[in-house]
């Protein structure tokens, strides 16, 4: 097959790596993914080794290469995004993985929160960075390896992000782009969009463990070298881009790059977001350089932890008959608990969850924040359940939608939906008629590895620029339309869903210390 100018994106995600093969006008060639896990060695704890990332980005390169029976020679360019690194993959000089990579749900590093806490203040920290002090951001958990694995943090020649570890091994280039840099959080300046090193100096992170310079997430960092060739099967010299942020990147995919633009991933988390051209902050939610116009416009997003984590705890748990029939019958196990809690009504019958199983980011900012299920009868059955799970969060992604607007932030009138947790119309239903607001989804569309692809078009030169992605998507779009009755019913749960977080306030702050 003749592929022409072709255009590759990937995105590791925390449960599996997806890649697709696009031409210059937005078809899909071929795609892939390769499901991945975590290591929780600890309740609350995520972690990686990277190179499980490494291989599921080279299998996926060379499924689709496969798949559509192209040439390598005419895939023109490369661009991964990634999960958000946490702590970044600790490596020694020779570029070795001293550990497991602690990544962005992981919750460990509670007391690092409190020292910075008290040693720096978070006015201090919001007032440079735009952030606020958790155990989310990077910056923590790296002061966790600092004061808790001083032996690994005396090894720490780098520090690199999922993907750049990835990158680094088939290119043999080093790089950061400003979303990374700026989710770190607490060491990045969101103003003069460069690192702190006044803040590093105070916490003694050193600058050294970080690339040079911080680049564009377009900019063509490197080229496929021969070893990166017999790793995943593109041509040697094939240009890759620094990539970014994966919720950045998804953001993109939808077109979200004008002040307002808003968009929601459901992925393992949900991220909800607003593209902004003004600065306009709350340390209620995480800010830092947008993927597209890295230098001029913010991302700015509130984060779920645990959305589509908890169906998928819930179909591995209580789902194993339809993940066997699924399985037998060719169709998602997801789709055949959906048919199920169709059939519950909104409210679940009086069931609300609280879907904090991994601690909680915005707007609550709590790691003790435990996962409720309230109002059970025997009455129940497990369709509630999920139906529930769903309806969680959709309730936390308004928390964050509603936590934006109290600041002033401008919200277009529809919002975008994207990625694995769009793919099922209960859920667009739900996001829709919980938050008020039209959902644009784009049921062709692959989601973040789109963005990947336009940003390597947008590097290398073959498309003309960001808005590219509007073309790409225009035929693709169909809308959800929140129906008034059924939104008014979900205006009195979310006012319990409130009420019901700050009752248990105290309650998960008493059992973490229970588990210690």
């Amino acid at each position: 097959m003749n592929g022409g100018d072709l255009l590759l994106g990937i995105d590791i995600g925390t449960f599996g790596t997806k890649a697709i093969l696009v031409n210059v006008e937005g078809k899909i060639i071929a795609d892939a993914f390769e499901e991945t896990d975590i290591i929780s060695p600890r309740p609350l704890w995520a972690e990686q080794w990277p190179q499980v990332w490494l291989k599921a980005v080279c299998n996926t390169i060379r499924a689709v290469i496969s798949k559509s029976k192209v040439s390598p020679s005419d895939i023109k360019g490369l661009c991964i995004s990634g999960l958000y690194s946490g702590s970044g993959v600790p490596c020694d000089r020779d570029m070795n993985p001293i550990r497991p990579c602690i990544i962005w749900m992981d919750r460990r590093a509670v007391d690092e929160v409190e020292w910075v806490k008290k040693n720096i203040g978070e006015e201090e920290i919001f007032k440079i960075t735009g952030n606020t002090i958790d155990t989310y951001f990077g910056f923590t958990k790296m002061l966790w390896l600092k004061f808790k694995e001083p032996k690994t943090w005396r090894r720490i020649s780098h520090l690199v992000t999922t993907y750049g570890y990835c990158i680094y091994r088939l290119t043999g280039e080093l790089c950061i782009d400003y979303s990374s840099a700026g989710n770190y959080g607490g060491i990045f300046d969101i103003r003069k969009r460069e690192w702190s090193e006044k803040l590093m100096e105070e916490m003694g992170i050193p600058r050294s463990f970080f690339p040079e310079d911080i680049v564009e997430s377009k900019e063509v960092i490197g080229e496929i070298t021969e070893e990166g060739s017999r790793m995943c099967g593109l041509k040697k010299g094939t240009p890759v881009c620094a990539g970014g942020v994966d919720a950045p990147v998804a953001a993109l995919s939808l077109g979200c790059l004008e002040d307002g633009d808003h968009s929601a991933m459901i992925g393992t988390s949900t991220c909800w977001s607003v593209i902004q051209e003004e600065l306009r902050l709350t340390p209620k939610l995480i800010n830092y350089p947008h993927v597209a116009y890295d230098k001029e416009r913010t991302y700015t997003f509130g984060g779920s932890a645990t959305s589509g984590g908890i169906l998928r705890w819930f179909r591995d748990q209580f789902g194993r008959v339809e993940k066997t029939v699924g399985k037998h019958l060719g169709v998602s196990p997801y789709r055949l608990l959906d048919l199920e809690a169709e059939k519950v009504p909104p409210g679940s019958d009086g069931l609300i969850v609280l879907p904090y199983f991994m601690g909680e980011r915005t707007p609550i900012w709590d790691p003790y924040a435990k996962g409720v299920i309230i109002g059970l009868t025997l009455s129940h059955t497990r369709a509630h359940v999920f139906r529930a799970l769903m309806e969680g969060a959709a309730y936390a992604l308004r928390h964050n939608i509603e936590t934006a607007r109290s600041i002033g932030v401008p919200l277009k009138p529809i919002m975008g939906i994207v990625d694995g947790g769009a793919r099922s119309p209960l859920w667009r239903r739900i996001f829709a008629d919980v938050t008020g607001f039209p959902l644009l989804y784009l049921a062709k569309s692959p989601g973040t590895p789109l963005g990947d692809a336009l940003l390597s078009g947008v590097g290398t030169g073959l498309l003309k620029g960001y808005e590219t992605i509007k073309d790409w998507i225009a035929i693709t779009a169909d809308i959800q339309e929140p129906d008034p009755e059924t939104s008014r019913v979900y205006d009195k749960y979310y006012n319990l869903y409130l009420q019901l977080y700050e009752m248990n306030r105290r309650i998960f702050r008493d059992l973490y210390e229970l588990t210690l």
